[in-house]
């Protein structure tokens, strides 16, 4: 009694699966299709669509299933000149590409996406070496060596636009008297849409103790003396020689 009662369960049920006619609101996959070498967007985009699926029991039931339906393919030639999505092309699109079913509604959570041109810029690495905090009588021994010596950044133009051309490494120890060696982060605006090829630079140069003492020379300014003026020396007049008769 019971295994009939099954069975005419099942069998009711694969009828009315086979009818047509059934309206179903599913959440369909999207998948928004762009240059991505040329654009980048800087607000999520939407994942999923909501619409409205009319067709037999069995489509419906293996539309429903996400795991069966390839996403929709929705083109965006200019990104750029996009601001919202059209939600009637949008339909027209899914009725297209999604067969066997007709599309009577289609709604998005999020309509609005907003991209920016994606930009790769190089910028040089380069130590701070006026900062370089060494013990009393140290110097720096050799050449200050950087690995690697430069950074190439991927992102929007907003945000790579900012990043100054050379990145200033700033060494944190203070006192330095020996041969220094260590890895340090390099600094650049942090954004999850700035892609960097380094996060740290491995920075190493030797120091060495100078014994030897600078004196400052400082030349003293030569004075002049100002000349004497002569004082001209009085002749005496010539006396008159008396003349002879």
């Amino acid at each position: 009694m019971i295994f009939s009662l099954i069975a005419a369960t099942v069998i009711w049920l694969f009828n009315e699966l086979n009818k047509g006619g059934y309206t179903l609101q599913v959440r369909y996959p999207i998948n928004l299709t762009y240059n991505d070498s040329l654009y980048i967007p800087i607000t999520p985009l939407p994942k999923t669509v909501s619409a409205v699926l009319t067709g037999s029991g069995w489509t419906l039931l293996r539309k429903s299933l996400p795991f069966t339906t390839p996403p929709v393919s929705y083109p965006l030639n200019n990104p750029l000149a996009v601001s919202t999505l059209n939600t009637t092309a949008l339909a027209s699109i899914m009725s297209e590409q999604v067969k066997d079913v007709r599309i009577s509604h289609v709604v998005l959570d999020n309509t609005h996406v907003d991209f920016e041109e994606r930009v790769v810029k190089t910028s040089l690495l380069k130590i701070d070496s006026l900062r370089l905090n060494l013990s009393p009588k140290f110097v720096v021994s050799s050449i200050i060596n950087l690995r690697p010596n430069s950074v190439t950044f991927d992102g929007p133009a907003s945000l790579v636009s900012d990043i100054a051309d050379t990145i200033m490494v700033r060494v944190p120890a203070k006192k330095i008297r020996g041969n220094y060696d260590e890895e340090l982060p390099i600094r650049y605006p942090q954004s999850p849409l700035l892609k960097a090829s380094a996060e740290r630079v491995f920075v190493s140069f030797e120091v060495a103790e100078y014994f030897g003492s600078i004196v400052p020379t400082v030349e003293k300014e030569k004075t002049v003396e100002p000349k004497k003026k002569e004082t001209p020396v009085k002749q005496k007049p010539k006396r008159k020689r008396k003349s002879s008769k």
